[in-house]
């Protein structure tokens, strides 16, 4: 682990700015495992979709699969990387329990969401759009929080117990999961243990195996609360242990993703106000190798250490402003990272980044609530310096090039300092009760990774982009700055609901790889981290109706992406898409299906010769039995017809010896059936 010396970092900075978000009102909460999409403008997905619809989730990116304006852009079976409208890695804010995580992989093997545990998991919160500052900060998409089960308290101050148990098995990879939950509560004090286990094959597609997909992992956590008056002190502390967890899209595998956290946080009402506010530390210690799971790998056996530290504090406090709610808030964010290339033929190494630093530091207002009897709106702007720094590079392979870059990158000062400002104007007006018109203005900004401007000569590492190119980064990127324009249209019924949206957004200072006069040892030119400009627009819909025990949902999504300097389009969208969906419920069963679709991918990238994907669609059944009521039984078949199909957000394989030939695009599961099984008490 990095040098804990980072953690008085954060200690300088003290100052205050918001307000609560506009989706406080806007939707209702949903029952366990479920996706609660909330913003301007908001979509919903059905109560019980995500945890029905997802079978036996590899991840908890798979659970946003299904809601309009999100998609998972995937490397490997637990790689699930956040795309919200086109855009995805750093420009999506993922949280996880209010903790930011930065990868250790600078291939992202590990996104954010890869240490949410699954046996813990209540919710996640979805800003598809507009996010509000006081949730916002340092990217230009929206959001995404997971949320573990909040605790429980008793009336009385008798303790009592609670369990939970969770076991499921899918035969598409041969993957088995389990999760226990063991605590006693009274009226003041709630004391858990949560456990998760997770251990799964290579997966079958419909033309046969697919190597380097396997993985395995187990996950432990303690957690205390303490209720005080209104107030809650929760205090949890947690390991992550994966292990050979295969990502065949990237030139190496994780072998091993060592995680451990403890986290500390204060919910109530305070003299000066509602106060929500934490500190946690997060590290990870990180390896990953090409010939664990790639006997075929080639001579060169490499491998490569690395480890990501954070550190962070957030305090928001609430107050009511006239006819709404002022929230002020701070974060700080400190990350250390480092990371380090074997070559264990040779004994030789090199440092890819040596004690690299990034801290961001931020404050926030904003107000939300009526302006008039059919107005409301959320109002905000947000504040933030983002301070970088690295090391100069001592080791390096004794090659000609890499010698120069390393001259080259040494000479120049590597403190970074921006500063950035995000807005927000959100408004919605009630047409009549339960429909309304929304709207929204947003500038966001973001500042470059620590790859994108550290990374000092040219290699794979490209944040999962798993195009197979060589990427260099660059000292001089400026941050990225967006504008957009956010409409909407949502009509709330009993038994209807329908949402719509469109968007527009423009960036500045886009930071993408760009073509230099340099070759890799393909014979393809180097792409340098470089500011461009571009625009992307779309939308998305969705519809659900009830007719007594049947619902029948639909869900659409567009979006386009485009380099407006040279008419490029933008890397790794995902096409016009969409699915159908029947659940029928009668006394303790029910039953449904799905039919997800997909256009064809023909908006390519040229830059970086991104391929296209054919269009399909495939079937998903499901059924499910509670015999009592604390028990719930499902199985189901994903891929009813075996049906060979490629996810357009499918990288390009690079294992040798698999059923994909290098350089094919990764097919998706074959058919799979699964059972699972939950216990509550």
């Amino acid at each position: 682990m990095s040098n804990p010396a980072s953690v008085p970092r954060l200690l300088p900075v003290l100052i205050a700015a918001i307000l609560s978000p506009v989706t406080a009102s806007a939707d209702e909460r949903t029952p366990l495992m479920t996706v609660v999409v909330e913003g301007t403008p908001p979509l919903m997905m059905p109560a019980d979709a995500a945890a029905e619809g997802a079978g036996v989730p590899n991840d908890a990116a798979e659970l946003l699969t299904r809601v309009p304006g999100a998609a998972v852009v995937r490397n490997g079976a637990q790689t699930g990387i956040v795309q919200l409208r086109g855009l995805f890695n750093e420009r999506v804010r993922v949280r996880v329990d209010g903790m930011s995580i930065t990868p250790a992989c600078p291939n992202h093997m590990d996104p954010p969401l890869h240490y949410a545990g699954l046996e813990a998991l209540d919710m996640l919160d979805v800003i598809v759009g507009a996010t509000p500052v006081s949730q916002g900060g340092d990217s230009l998409g929206g959001s995404v929080e997971a949320k573990s089960r909040p605790p429980r308290f008793a009336d009385t101050a008798a303790w009592q117990p609670q369990a939970r148990v969770e076991l499921g098995y899918a035969g598409g990879n041969d993957g088995k999961q389990a999760a226990v939950e063991m605590g006693a509560y009274n009226d003041v004090l709630n004391l858990r243990y949560l456990g998760g286990y997770q251990d799964a094959g290579n997966y079958e597609s419909a033309r046969g195996e697919v190597a380097a997909t396997g993985y395995s992992n187990r996950r432990h956590a303690l957690a205390a609360a303490y209720r005080h008056g209104s107030g809650v002190w929760e205090l949890e502390a947690g390991t992550h242990r994966a292990s050979d967890v295969g990502t065949p899209t990237l030139p190496m595998d994780m072998v091993k993703d060592d995680a451990d956290r403890i986290r500390l946080g204060f919910k109530g009402d305070t003299p000066l106000g509602r106060l929500d506010a934490q500190v946690y530390r997060h590290e990870i210690d990180h390896l990953m190798d090409n010939f664990s799971l790639r006997p075929l790998a080639g001579p060169n056996r490499m491998q490569a250490p690395a480890t990501s530290d954070d550190t962070g504090l957030t305090l928001a406090l609430a107050n009511p402003a006239g006819s709404g709610t002022l929230k002020l808030g701070m974060e700080i964010h400190a990350n250390d990272f480092e990371m380090d290339q074997q070559n264990l033929n040779t004994l030789a190494v090199q440092e890819t980044f040596r004690n690299s630093r990034r801290d961001r530091y931020g404050v926030y207002g904003e107000w939300e609530g009526a302006l008039a009897p059919r107005w409301r709106m959320n109002a905000g702007l947000r504040g933030e310096v983002v301070r970088m720094d690295t090391d100069d590079i001592v080791s390096a392979f004794a090659m000609a090039p890499i010698l120069a870059d390393r001259t080259a990158f040494n000479a120049r000062d590597h403190a970074i300092s921006d500063t950035n400002l995000d807005g927000t104007v959100a408004l919605s007006y009630a047409l009549q009760r339960g429909f309304s018109l929304e709207g929204a203005l947003t500038r966001k900004t973001r500042s470059p990774s620590i790859l994108e401007r550290y990374l000092w000569t040219p290699t794979s590492a490209s944040a999962g982009q798993a195009d197979g190119r060589t990427y260099l980064g660059n000292l001089d990127l400026d941050p990225e700055v967006a504008h957009g324009v956010n409409l909407g249209i949502k009509l709330k019924r009993p038994s209807l609901r329908a949402q719509a949206a469109v968007f527009w957004q423009d960036v500045s200072d886009f930071i993408q790889g760009t073509p230099i006069a340099r070759l890799d040892s393909n014979g393809l030119p180097v792409l340098q981290y470089t500011n461009v400009n571009a625009r992307l627009w779309g939308g998305e819909a969705s519809l659900n109706r009830r007719f007594g025990a049947l619902e029948l949902g639909s869900w659409l999504s567009f979006t386009r992406g485009e380099n407006t300097d040279n008419g490029d389009n933008l890397y790794r969208i995902a096409p016009l898409r969409g699915g159908v969906s029947a659940d029928y419920r009668m006394a303790s069963w029910r039953v449904g299906g799905e039919w997800i679709v997909s256009a064809r991918k023909d908006d390519v990238a040229a830059y970086n010769g991104e391929l296209e994907t054919a269009a399909y669609g495939v079937l998903n059944l499901r059924a499910g039995y509670t015999p009592w009521k604390n028990l719930n039984l499902t199985a189901g078949i994903d891929n009813v017809f075996d049906k060979l199909y490629y996810d357009p957000l499918a990288g390009v394989n690079r294992v040798i010896g698999s059923s994909v030939p290098v350089g094919g695009i990764m097919p998706a599961m074959g058919r799979s059936l699964y059972v699972k099984m939950d216990w509550t008490y």
